[in-house]
Protein backbone atom coordinates (compact mmCIF):
# COMPACT_ATOMS: atom_id res chain seq x y z
CA UNK A 1 0.00 0.00 0.00
CA UNK A 2 2.95 2.17 0.95
CA UNK A 3 4.58 1.48 -2.26
CA UNK A 4 1.33 2.23 -4.26
CA UNK A 5 0.86 5.89 -2.69
CA UNK A 6 4.90 6.13 -2.93
CA UNK A 7 4.58 5.22 -6.68
CA UNK A 8 1.72 7.73 -7.58
CA UNK A 9 3.15 10.53 -5.63
CA UNK A 10 5.85 10.02 -7.96
CA UNK A 11 3.71 10.01 -10.46
CA UNK A 12 1.85 13.22 -10.43
CA UNK A 13 5.77 15.03 -9.71
CA UNK A 14 6.75 13.72 -13.16
CA UNK A 15 3.49 14.39 -14.98
CA UNK A 16 3.09 17.28 -17.06
CA UNK A 17 0.46 20.13 -17.21
CA UNK A 18 -0.85 20.24 -21.15
CA UNK A 19 0.87 22.76 -23.18
CA UNK A 20 -1.30 25.89 -24.57
CA UNK A 21 -2.26 26.30 -28.14
CA UNK A 22 0.24 28.84 -28.79
CA UNK A 23 3.35 26.77 -26.95
CA UNK A 24 2.42 23.49 -29.42
CA UNK A 25 2.30 26.09 -32.07
CA UNK A 26 5.75 27.57 -31.51
CA UNK A 27 7.28 24.34 -30.82
CA UNK A 28 5.78 22.52 -34.12
CA UNK A 29 7.11 26.27 -36.12
CA UNK A 30 10.45 25.85 -34.28
CA UNK A 31 10.92 22.43 -34.76
CA UNK A 32 10.36 22.59 -38.80
CA UNK A 33 12.45 25.12 -39.33
CA UNK A 34 15.52 23.44 -37.44
CA UNK A 35 14.36 20.29 -39.89
CA UNK A 36 14.88 22.93 -42.44
CA UNK A 37 17.97 24.11 -41.42
CA UNK A 38 19.34 21.15 -40.83
CA UNK A 39 18.78 19.85 -43.73
CA UNK A 40 20.08 22.96 -46.11
CA UNK A 41 23.07 23.18 -43.51
CA UNK A 42 23.97 19.30 -44.59
CA UNK A 43 23.60 19.46 -48.10
CA UNK A 44 25.19 22.80 -48.18
CA UNK A 45 28.62 21.37 -46.56
CA UNK A 46 28.05 18.03 -48.72
CA UNK A 47 27.95 20.19 -51.53
CA UNK A 48 30.92 22.22 -50.49
CA UNK A 49 32.93 19.28 -50.10
CA UNK A 50 31.83 17.62 -53.21
CA UNK A 51 32.77 20.89 -55.15
CA UNK A 52 36.89 20.71 -53.34
CA UNK A 53 36.93 17.27 -54.07
CA UNK A 54 35.91 17.29 -57.76
CA UNK A 55 38.31 20.33 -57.92
CA UNK A 56 41.60 18.44 -56.41
CA UNK A 57 41.03 16.10 -59.01
CA UNK A 58 40.95 18.11 -61.71
CA UNK A 59 43.95 19.49 -60.50
CA UNK A 60 46.07 16.31 -60.18
CA UNK A 61 44.41 15.16 -63.56
CA UNK A 62 45.49 18.41 -65.16
CA UNK A 63 48.98 18.37 -63.55
CA UNK A 64 49.53 14.22 -64.63
CA UNK A 65 48.91 15.88 -68.19
CA UNK A 66 50.65 18.58 -68.57
CA UNK A 67 53.98 16.41 -67.11
CA UNK A 68 53.65 13.91 -69.49
CA UNK A 69 53.11 15.89 -72.30
CA UNK A 70 56.67 17.73 -70.80
CA UNK A 71 58.69 14.20 -70.76
CA UNK A 72 57.43 13.44 -73.66
CA UNK A 73 58.93 16.84 -74.98
CA UNK A 74 62.06 17.02 -72.88
CA UNK A 75 63.12 12.70 -73.27
CA UNK A 76 64.67 12.67 -69.90
CA UNK A 77 63.57 12.81 -65.58
CA UNK A 78 65.48 16.11 -63.68
CA UNK A 79 64.86 18.86 -61.71
CA UNK A 80 63.16 20.75 -64.68
CA UNK A 81 60.34 19.09 -64.40
CA UNK A 82 59.12 20.81 -60.99
CA UNK A 83 59.66 24.30 -62.81
CA UNK A 84 58.44 23.38 -66.51
CA UNK A 85 55.67 21.07 -66.22
CA UNK A 86 53.11 23.45 -64.93
CA UNK A 87 52.42 21.38 -61.96
CA UNK A 88 48.99 22.90 -60.03
CA UNK A 89 49.30 24.72 -56.96
CA UNK A 90 49.77 23.14 -54.02
CA UNK A 91 50.28 19.37 -56.15
CA UNK A 92 53.15 17.71 -55.09
CA UNK A 93 55.14 15.05 -57.32
CA UNK A 94 57.41 12.35 -56.38
CA UNK A 95 59.66 10.58 -58.63
CA UNK A 96 60.18 6.78 -58.44
CA UNK A 97 62.63 4.99 -60.35
CA UNK A 98 61.88 1.27 -61.79
CA UNK A 99 62.80 -0.26 -58.93
CA UNK A 100 60.59 1.86 -56.89
CA UNK A 101 63.61 3.78 -55.68
CA UNK A 102 62.26 7.28 -54.67
CA UNK A 103 64.25 9.72 -56.81
CA UNK A 104 62.89 13.18 -56.51
CA UNK A 105 60.29 15.51 -54.50
CA UNK A 106 58.83 19.04 -54.83
CA UNK A 107 57.19 18.74 -51.86
CA UNK A 108 58.26 21.54 -48.61
CA UNK A 109 61.75 20.35 -46.95
CA UNK A 110 59.63 20.10 -43.93
CA UNK A 111 56.92 17.89 -45.03
CA UNK A 112 57.78 13.75 -44.43
CA UNK A 113 58.59 12.15 -47.45
CA UNK A 114 56.80 9.47 -49.32
CA UNK A 115 59.88 7.08 -49.42
CA UNK A 116 57.76 3.80 -50.55
CA UNK A 117 54.68 4.06 -52.34
CA UNK A 118 52.58 0.12 -52.00
CA UNK A 119 50.80 0.59 -55.16
CA UNK A 120 54.36 1.04 -56.55
CA UNK A 121 55.41 -1.70 -54.90
CA UNK A 122 52.49 -4.51 -56.21
CA UNK A 123 52.90 -2.76 -59.86
CA UNK A 124 56.94 -3.51 -59.83
CA UNK A 125 56.15 -7.47 -57.94
CA UNK A 126 53.21 -8.36 -59.88
CA UNK A 127 51.59 -5.60 -62.59
CA UNK A 128 49.24 -8.58 -64.03
CA UNK A 129 47.57 -8.52 -60.13
CA UNK A 130 47.87 -5.78 -59.03
CA UNK A 131 48.42 -3.02 -61.34
CA UNK A 132 48.55 0.88 -61.02
CA UNK A 133 45.55 2.65 -60.01
CA UNK A 134 44.39 4.61 -63.14
CA UNK A 135 42.14 6.67 -60.78
CA UNK A 136 42.65 8.87 -58.00
CA UNK A 137 43.42 7.20 -54.23
CA UNK A 138 43.29 8.56 -51.14
CA UNK A 139 44.74 7.30 -47.94
CA UNK A 140 43.82 7.19 -44.25
CA UNK A 141 45.49 11.04 -44.07
CA UNK A 142 43.33 12.35 -46.41
CA UNK A 143 46.13 12.69 -48.75
CA UNK A 144 44.88 12.26 -52.87
CA UNK A 145 47.42 10.14 -54.95
CA UNK A 146 47.15 9.93 -59.06
CA UNK A 147 49.97 7.43 -60.39
CA UNK A 148 51.55 7.56 -63.66
CA UNK A 149 54.14 5.37 -65.54
CA UNK A 150 56.92 6.94 -67.93
CA UNK A 151 59.61 5.26 -69.95
CA UNK A 152 62.27 7.38 -70.94
CA UNK A 153 64.59 6.96 -74.26
CA UNK A 154 67.51 5.36 -72.35
CA UNK A 155 64.84 2.41 -71.69
CA UNK A 156 64.11 3.22 -68.08
CA UNK A 157 60.76 3.47 -66.26
CA UNK A 158 60.13 5.94 -63.51
CA UNK A 159 56.55 6.35 -61.71
CA UNK A 160 55.20 9.32 -61.06
CA UNK A 161 53.18 10.31 -57.89
CA UNK A 162 51.07 13.17 -57.76
CA UNK A 163 49.46 14.25 -54.62
CA UNK A 164 47.64 16.77 -52.72
CA UNK A 165 46.83 17.15 -48.90
CA UNK A 166 43.55 19.18 -48.72
CA UNK A 167 44.44 20.38 -45.58
CA UNK A 168 43.02 24.58 -46.08
CA UNK A 169 39.98 22.79 -47.71
CA UNK A 170 39.41 20.75 -44.85
CA UNK A 171 39.97 22.97 -42.51
CA UNK A 172 37.21 25.95 -44.31
CA UNK A 173 34.51 23.28 -44.38
CA UNK A 174 35.21 22.55 -41.01
CA UNK A 175 34.91 26.45 -39.80
CA UNK A 176 31.61 26.31 -42.45
CA UNK A 177 30.04 23.31 -40.22
CA UNK A 178 30.67 25.22 -37.00
CA UNK A 179 29.35 28.10 -38.10
CA UNK A 180 26.10 26.44 -39.60
CA UNK A 181 25.58 24.89 -36.36
CA UNK A 182 25.86 28.41 -34.90
CA UNK A 183 23.57 29.85 -37.00
CA UNK A 184 20.93 27.30 -36.64
CA UNK A 185 21.12 27.32 -32.77
CA UNK A 186 20.63 31.27 -33.30
CA UNK A 187 18.20 31.42 -35.54
CA UNK A 188 16.11 28.53 -33.11
CA UNK A 189 16.41 30.49 -30.36
CA UNK A 190 15.18 33.85 -32.41
CA UNK A 191 12.80 31.95 -33.98
CA UNK A 192 11.02 30.55 -30.51
CA UNK A 193 11.04 34.28 -29.23
CA UNK A 194 9.62 36.02 -32.28
CA UNK A 195 7.61 32.67 -32.96
CA UNK A 196 6.22 33.31 -28.96
CA UNK A 197 5.68 36.58 -29.76
CA UNK A 198 3.99 36.29 -33.14
CA UNK A 199 1.71 33.18 -31.83
CA UNK A 200 0.70 35.39 -28.77
CA UNK A 201 -0.39 38.12 -30.70
CA UNK A 202 -2.21 36.28 -33.34
CA UNK A 203 -4.28 34.63 -30.78
CA UNK A 204 -5.13 36.87 -28.78
CA UNK A 205 -8.73 37.32 -30.71
CA UNK A 206 -9.46 33.82 -29.61
CA UNK A 207 -8.53 35.18 -25.70
CA UNK A 208 -11.11 37.93 -26.42
CA UNK A 209 -14.04 35.36 -27.76
CA UNK A 210 -13.39 32.85 -24.96
CA UNK A 211 -13.43 35.99 -22.22
CA UNK A 212 -16.72 37.36 -24.43
CA UNK A 213 -18.09 33.61 -24.29
CA UNK A 214 -17.55 33.48 -20.71
CA UNK A 215 -19.76 36.65 -19.72
CA UNK A 216 -22.75 36.15 -21.92
CA UNK A 217 -25.18 34.46 -19.47
CA UNK A 218 -29.49 34.33 -19.65
CA UNK A 219 -29.56 37.87 -18.85
CA UNK A 220 -27.16 39.07 -21.22
CA UNK A 221 -27.78 37.28 -24.65
CA UNK A 222 -27.37 40.89 -26.14
CA UNK A 223 -23.43 41.43 -25.83
CA UNK A 224 -21.33 39.83 -29.10
CA UNK A 225 -17.89 39.95 -29.61
CA UNK A 226 -15.96 42.42 -31.29
CA UNK A 227 -15.18 42.34 -34.76
CA UNK A 228 -11.65 43.30 -35.72
CA UNK A 229 -10.87 45.03 -38.97
CA UNK A 230 -8.37 42.47 -40.21
CA UNK A 231 -10.36 39.78 -42.34
CA UNK A 232 -8.87 36.75 -41.37
CA UNK A 233 -10.05 33.36 -40.29
CA UNK A 234 -10.23 34.49 -36.67
CA UNK A 235 -12.81 37.25 -37.84
CA UNK A 236 -14.83 34.47 -39.78
CA UNK A 237 -15.40 32.75 -36.43
CA UNK A 238 -15.93 35.68 -34.18
CA UNK A 239 -18.80 36.35 -37.45
CA UNK A 240 -19.97 33.00 -37.46
CA UNK A 241 -20.38 33.11 -33.41
CA UNK A 242 -22.70 36.37 -33.43
CA UNK A 243 -24.25 35.06 -36.05
CA UNK A 244 -25.02 31.71 -33.98
CA UNK A 245 -25.75 33.98 -30.86
CA UNK A 246 -28.14 36.00 -32.97
CA UNK A 247 -30.15 32.55 -33.27
CA UNK A 248 -30.02 31.64 -30.08
CA UNK A 249 -31.11 34.96 -28.59
CA UNK A 250 -34.21 34.90 -31.29
CA UNK A 251 -35.26 31.34 -29.73
CA UNK A 252 -34.73 32.54 -26.39
CA UNK A 253 -37.11 35.52 -27.37
CA UNK A 254 -39.47 33.40 -28.92
CA UNK A 255 -39.58 30.78 -26.60
CA UNK A 256 -40.17 33.50 -23.81
CA UNK A 257 -43.30 34.79 -26.06
CA UNK A 258 -44.49 31.55 -26.38
CA UNK A 259 -44.66 31.00 -23.01
CA UNK A 260 -46.30 34.59 -22.15
CA UNK A 261 -48.64 34.42 -24.86
CA UNK A 262 -49.58 30.42 -23.77
CA UNK A 263 -50.16 31.72 -20.09
CA UNK A 264 -52.55 34.49 -21.29
CA UNK A 265 -54.84 32.08 -23.56
CA UNK A 266 -54.87 29.55 -20.46
CA UNK A 267 -55.84 32.30 -18.46
CA UNK A 268 -58.70 33.59 -20.28
CA UNK A 269 -61.15 30.54 -20.08
CA UNK A 270 -59.95 29.88 -16.51
CA UNK A 271 -61.26 33.07 -15.67
CA UNK A 272 -64.00 33.00 -17.31
CA UNK A 273 -64.52 29.42 -15.90
CA UNK A 274 -63.92 30.40 -12.11
CA UNK A 275 -66.42 33.72 -12.58
CA UNK A 276 -69.09 30.88 -13.68
CA UNK A 277 -68.44 28.73 -11.26
CA UNK A 278 -68.41 31.50 -8.44
CA UNK A 279 -71.61 32.81 -10.25
CA UNK A 280 -72.86 29.16 -9.31
CA UNK A 281 -71.53 28.74 -6.30
CA UNK A 282 -73.52 31.90 -5.01
CA UNK A 283 -76.85 31.69 -6.56
CA UNK A 284 -76.94 30.46 -9.87
CA UNK A 285 -77.80 26.72 -8.82
CA UNK A 286 -81.54 27.87 -7.70
CA UNK A 287 -81.90 30.10 -11.34
CA UNK A 288 -82.23 27.00 -14.71
CA UNK A 289 -81.20 29.82 -17.16
CA UNK A 290 -77.64 30.93 -15.33
CA UNK A 291 -77.19 27.38 -14.56
CA UNK A 292 -77.71 26.55 -18.18
CA UNK A 293 -75.42 29.55 -19.42
CA UNK A 294 -72.79 28.35 -16.80
CA UNK A 295 -72.62 24.92 -17.94
CA UNK A 296 -72.65 25.79 -21.54
CA UNK A 297 -69.96 28.70 -21.09
CA UNK A 298 -68.31 25.98 -18.91
CA UNK A 299 -68.23 23.33 -21.64
CA UNK A 300 -66.77 25.83 -24.25
CA UNK A 301 -63.92 27.35 -22.32
CA UNK A 302 -63.16 23.70 -21.98
CA UNK A 303 -63.14 22.62 -24.73
CA UNK A 304 -61.42 25.81 -26.08
CA UNK A 305 -58.44 24.76 -23.21
CA UNK A 306 -58.15 21.18 -24.55
CA UNK A 307 -57.43 22.08 -28.10
CA UNK A 308 -55.38 24.93 -26.96
CA UNK A 309 -53.18 22.37 -24.50
CA UNK A 310 -53.40 19.32 -27.95
CA UNK A 311 -51.56 21.95 -29.60
CA UNK A 312 -48.76 23.06 -27.09
CA UNK A 313 -48.42 19.13 -26.75
CA UNK A 314 -47.95 18.93 -30.15
CA UNK A 315 -44.53 21.27 -30.33
CA UNK A 316 -43.51 19.98 -26.95
CA UNK A 317 -43.23 16.46 -29.24
CA UNK A 318 -42.08 17.66 -32.17
CA UNK A 319 -39.04 18.43 -31.39
CA UNK A 320 -38.23 15.06 -31.41
CA UNK A 321 -38.26 15.16 -35.61
CA UNK A 322 -39.96 11.57 -35.69
CA UNK A 323 -42.39 12.80 -38.51
CA UNK A 324 -39.79 10.83 -41.60
CA UNK A 325 -39.47 7.44 -39.47
CA UNK A 326 -43.24 7.04 -40.42
CA UNK A 327 -43.34 8.17 -44.14
CA UNK A 328 -45.11 6.11 -46.51
CA UNK A 329 -46.32 6.31 -50.03
CA UNK A 330 -49.38 8.64 -50.30
CA UNK A 331 -52.87 8.38 -52.57
CA UNK A 332 -53.13 12.36 -52.96
CA UNK A 333 -56.50 11.77 -54.46
CA UNK A 334 -57.81 9.04 -51.99
CA UNK A 335 -56.46 11.05 -48.57
CA UNK A 336 -58.47 14.60 -50.39
CA UNK A 337 -61.27 12.32 -50.98
CA UNK A 338 -61.45 10.93 -46.96
CA UNK A 339 -61.00 14.75 -46.15
CA UNK A 340 -63.97 15.97 -47.99
CA UNK A 341 -66.20 13.53 -47.03
CA UNK A 342 -65.07 14.17 -42.90
CA UNK A 343 -65.94 17.77 -44.01
CA UNK A 344 -68.94 17.09 -45.59
CA UNK A 345 -70.49 15.05 -42.88
CA UNK A 346 -69.06 17.50 -39.80
CA UNK A 347 -70.17 21.05 -41.65
CA UNK A 348 -73.87 22.26 -42.75
CA UNK A 349 -73.37 25.43 -42.69
CA UNK A 350 -71.27 25.93 -45.71
CA UNK A 351 -71.30 24.82 -49.22
CA UNK A 352 -68.33 22.43 -49.31
CA UNK A 353 -67.22 21.44 -53.57
CA UNK A 354 -64.39 18.98 -54.80
CA UNK A 355 -63.04 20.70 -58.00
CA UNK A 356 -60.18 18.38 -58.89
CA UNK A 357 -58.84 15.45 -57.44
CA UNK A 358 -56.13 14.23 -59.32
CA UNK A 359 -54.12 10.84 -58.61
CA UNK A 360 -50.47 10.67 -57.96
CA UNK A 361 -48.14 9.20 -55.59
CA UNK A 362 -46.11 11.34 -52.69
CA UNK A 363 -43.44 10.55 -49.91
CA UNK A 364 -44.89 11.52 -46.81
CA UNK A 365 -46.66 11.12 -43.44
CA UNK A 366 -49.98 10.25 -43.71
CA UNK A 367 -51.54 11.31 -40.57
CA UNK A 368 -49.32 14.77 -40.40
CA UNK A 369 -50.35 15.78 -43.90
CA UNK A 370 -53.65 14.88 -43.06
CA UNK A 371 -53.86 17.21 -39.81
CA UNK A 372 -51.97 20.27 -41.92
CA UNK A 373 -55.36 19.84 -44.27
CA UNK A 374 -57.56 20.04 -41.68
CA UNK A 375 -55.98 23.03 -40.09
CA UNK A 376 -56.28 24.60 -43.21
CA UNK A 377 -60.12 23.52 -43.80
CA UNK A 378 -61.03 24.67 -40.01
CA UNK A 379 -59.74 28.17 -40.80
CA UNK A 380 -61.58 28.52 -44.21
CA UNK A 381 -64.85 27.00 -41.77
CA UNK A 382 -64.29 29.50 -39.25
CA UNK A 383 -63.38 32.80 -41.63
CA UNK A 384 -66.24 31.87 -43.63
CA UNK A 385 -69.48 33.36 -43.42
CA UNK A 386 -72.71 31.08 -43.09
CA UNK A 387 -73.50 30.36 -46.57
CA UNK A 388 -70.24 30.80 -48.22
CA UNK A 389 -68.30 28.25 -50.12
CA UNK A 390 -65.38 26.14 -49.05
CA UNK A 391 -63.45 24.64 -52.33
CA UNK A 392 -61.25 21.65 -52.12
CA UNK A 393 -58.77 20.47 -54.66
CA UNK A 394 -55.58 18.29 -55.68
CA UNK A 395 -53.92 19.17 -59.00
CA UNK A 396 -50.89 17.87 -60.40
CA UNK A 397 -48.58 20.52 -61.93
CA UNK A 398 -45.31 18.92 -63.50
CA UNK A 399 -44.09 16.79 -60.92
CA UNK A 400 -45.03 18.24 -57.90
CA UNK A 401 -48.74 18.13 -56.75
CA UNK A 402 -50.95 21.09 -54.88
CA UNK A 403 -53.52 20.45 -52.21
CA UNK A 404 -55.70 23.76 -52.56
CA UNK A 405 -58.03 24.69 -49.85
CA UNK A 406 -59.74 28.20 -50.94
CA UNK A 407 -62.41 30.12 -48.72
CA UNK A 408 -64.61 33.13 -49.64
CA UNK A 409 -64.24 34.41 -46.77
CA UNK A 410 -63.24 37.77 -44.88
CA UNK A 411 -59.24 37.24 -46.04
CA UNK A 412 -56.30 38.54 -44.79
CA UNK A 413 -54.80 41.91 -45.01
CA UNK A 414 -51.37 42.19 -47.35
CA UNK A 415 -49.17 43.40 -43.97
CA UNK A 416 -50.50 40.27 -42.09
CA UNK A 417 -49.69 37.52 -44.45
CA UNK A 418 -46.34 36.87 -43.63
CA UNK A 419 -47.35 36.51 -39.75
CA UNK A 420 -49.63 34.33 -39.93
CA UNK A 421 -47.66 31.50 -39.52
CA UNK A 422 -46.25 32.31 -36.15
CA UNK A 423 -47.21 31.20 -33.10
CA UNK A 424 -50.06 32.58 -31.38
CA UNK A 425 -50.47 35.31 -33.78
CA UNK A 426 -54.18 35.98 -35.01
CA UNK A 427 -55.33 38.65 -37.66
CA UNK A 428 -57.04 41.74 -35.64
CA UNK A 429 -60.33 41.19 -37.61
CA UNK A 430 -60.51 37.04 -36.51
CA UNK A 431 -59.75 38.05 -32.92
CA UNK A 432 -63.47 37.45 -31.32
CA UNK A 433 -65.08 34.98 -29.36
CA UNK A 434 -67.08 33.72 -32.75
CA UNK A 435 -63.96 32.50 -34.60
CA UNK A 436 -62.05 30.98 -31.17
CA UNK A 437 -58.68 29.65 -32.19
CA UNK A 438 -55.76 30.39 -30.33
CA UNK A 439 -53.16 31.49 -33.60
CA UNK A 440 -51.72 27.92 -32.96
CA UNK A 441 -53.15 26.24 -36.35
CA UNK A 442 -50.74 27.64 -38.88
CA UNK A 443 -47.65 27.58 -37.05
CA UNK A 444 -48.28 23.57 -36.24
CA UNK A 445 -49.16 23.38 -40.64
CA UNK A 446 -45.48 24.91 -41.30
CA UNK A 447 -43.62 22.83 -39.25
CA UNK A 448 -45.33 19.74 -40.66
CA UNK A 449 -44.99 21.40 -44.10
CA UNK A 450 -41.55 21.40 -43.55
CA UNK A 451 -40.84 17.85 -41.37
CA UNK A 452 -42.50 16.86 -44.98
CA UNK A 453 -40.22 18.24 -47.60
CA UNK A 454 -43.46 20.37 -48.74
CA UNK A 455 -43.85 23.95 -49.45
CA UNK A 456 -46.95 26.63 -48.54
CA UNK A 457 -48.55 29.20 -50.11
CA UNK A 458 -51.01 31.79 -49.12
CA UNK A 459 -53.27 34.05 -51.51
CA UNK A 460 -55.71 36.12 -49.58
CA UNK A 461 -57.64 39.16 -50.78
CA UNK A 462 -59.56 40.99 -48.02
CA UNK A 463 -63.45 40.38 -47.71
CA UNK A 464 -62.56 38.20 -50.92
CA UNK A 465 -61.28 34.77 -49.47
CA UNK A 466 -58.30 33.16 -48.99
CA UNK A 467 -56.20 30.17 -50.56
CA UNK A 468 -54.09 27.81 -48.90
CA UNK A 469 -51.54 25.67 -50.75
CA UNK A 470 -49.19 22.57 -49.52
CA UNK A 471 -47.20 21.66 -52.84
CA UNK A 472 -45.18 17.84 -52.82
CA UNK A 473 -42.92 16.16 -55.01
CA UNK A 474 -44.63 13.43 -56.67
CA UNK A 475 -42.60 10.20 -55.89
CA UNK A 476 -39.83 9.62 -58.99
CA UNK A 477 -41.45 6.49 -60.13
CA UNK A 478 -44.82 8.44 -60.41
CA UNK A 479 -43.65 11.04 -62.86
CA UNK A 480 -43.85 11.19 -66.32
Amino acid sequence: MIKKQWKQKWQRRLSFAPLPLFAKMVLLYSSIVFCILLIVSVITVTSVHYIIASSIKNDLYASAQSTMEYLDRHGKIDSSIFIRSNLQPFVNLQVYDGAGKFLLDNGPTHAVKKLSDRYIDDDIQNASIHPLPTTIEGNETSVLSYYKKWSGTDGKSYYLRFSRIPDKENDFVSLLSKQLVASILISLILTILSGMYLMKKSLDPLHKINETLKGIEVNKLGDRITLSDDKNEIHDLAVTINQALDRIEYGYKQQQQFISNASHELRTPITVITGYVNLLDRWGKNDPAALQESITAIKSETEYMRQLIERLLFFARSNSGTLKEHFTDINTAVLMQELYNEISLIDTRHTILLKRNDKATIYAEPGSVKQMLRIFVDNALKYTPTGGKIYLSCEQRGDKICYKITDTGIGIPDKEQKLVFERFYRVESSRSKDTGGSGLGLSIAKYIAKGNNAELHLESKVNKGTTMMAIFAIKRSDKS
